[in-house]
């Protein structure tokens, strides 16, 4: 991953498409298979559970997209680093 060249998205859900303005764009993750796992910890920790998933992707005869999406469950602002919850969801083929 290339910290210097980041492609980054931010989402949140909404019940109809909603126009974009200036470098906001629309989006929506494609429908399609996917995989996913729970991070329990500091998201500077978070690459194990990536190399986790990969490694069950490649294992079970699937491909990667190599696009990931990460979905914070808890706030650090009120949960303790070692109890932060991300579920990783990736996309296959």
């Amino acid at each position: 991953m290339d910290m210097q060249d980041l492609d980054l998205e931010i989402g949140f859900p909404v019940n109809g498409v909603l126009p974009g303005k200036d470098r906001i764009k629309p989006g929506e993750i494609p429908a399609g298979k996917q995989v996913s796992c729970i991070h329990k910890g500091p998201y500077n920790q978070v690459e194990s559970a990536y190399n986790a998933l990969t490694q069950w992707i490649k294992e079970n005869g699937y491909t990667p997209t190599w696009t990931a999406y990460e979905f914070y469950l808890n706030s650090p602002c009120e949960t303790s680093e070692n109890e932060l919850l991300t579920r990783i969801t990736m996309p296959v083929k």
